[in-house]
């Protein structure tokens, strides 16, 4: 199965209310690597590798609004070449 890789900027409320942590569990679940970092400007950058039914059910969650507590008002999504990743993680 072909590998993809997405970088998603994600913005609206969601910093503060958990939403690293519950997007580092909801890509462990469904098994994509890569990682989540709040950025300065109050946004929050997603990078995930995995196959394209894995990134459609990504961006669908968001589409959804993400996890209980966060606001999203936009996204924007790239994809780009693969990364070598072994796991999903937060970055600080």
């Amino acid at each position: 199965m072909d590998k993809y890789r997405v970088i998603i900027y994600v913005y609206g409320r969601v910093q503060g209310v958990g939403f690293r942590y519950q997007t580092y569990h909801w890509a462990k679940k469904n098994q994509l690597v890569g990682y989540v970092r709040n950025m300065n400007d109050g946004s929050v950058k997603i990078v995930a590798c995995g196959d394209e039914k894995q990134l459609k059910k990504l961006t669908h969650w968001l589409e959804q609004g993400g996890p209980p507590g966060a606001k999203i008002d936009h996204f924007q999504s790239q994809f780009g070449e693969i990364e070598e990743m072994a796991d999903f993680c937060i970055r600080h």
